[in-house]
């Protein structure tokens, strides 16, 4: 019986995928792709918003921003607008009438998001922590988004924070 996978990594983890596959007996082929920069991948976002994601973050992390965004307003119906300071950042909002401001701000600029939730939403988090913030501040639950490991955290996070938020 064969498993058929896709895995994307970067050129300098080829090598230690094949070593790691060949010391497990796995047949295998490979195959590689060039992603042009300048051609980027087909994308559910608003084109302004992929932009900024795509420019304001760290190369290495530009793919962990887009999918973030990208898996909140497709699975989750998530509403996702330009932030207004200089245009650095995407706020978040649930979809429909809104009672309060955006249940998530992402930082791509800043390799983080901020999640309108209460500093406890933090308690338990591998990656998340509270931060020391005015009792008024209305987004108090910080992740740096610098890992894929971080991924199934920060849309846990977000759920939340958009269920609170609705």
């Amino acid at each position: 019986m064969a498993i058929k996978v896709t895995i994307e990594a970067s050129p300098e983890d080829l090598p230690a995928l094949i070593e790691a596959l060949a010391a497990h007996g796995a047949e295998f082929s490979l195959r590689t792709a060039a992603r042009s920069a300048e051609v980027p991948a087909s994308s559910i976002l608003d084109p302004e918003i992929l932009a900024l994601l795509r420019t304001r973050a760290a190369s290495q992390y530009v793919d962990l921003f887009v999918s973030f965004v990208e898996t909140e307003v497709r699975d989750h119906g998530a509403v996702a607008e330009l932030g207004t300071e200089k245009t650095s950042y995407v706020k978040l909002y649930v979809p429909g009438p809104r009672k309060v401001g955006a249940y998530c701000y992402v930082r791509p600029d800043r390799t983080y998001l901020d999640f309108r939730l209460p500093v406890e939403a933090a308690k338990g988090c591998r990656f998340a922590a509270a931060r020391n913030v005015q009792p008024d501040n209305a987004h108090p639950v910080r992740l740096p988004l610098t890992t894929a490991d971080a991924l199934p955290e920060a849309h846990r996070l977000a759920r939340r924070a958009a269920e609170e938020a609705a």
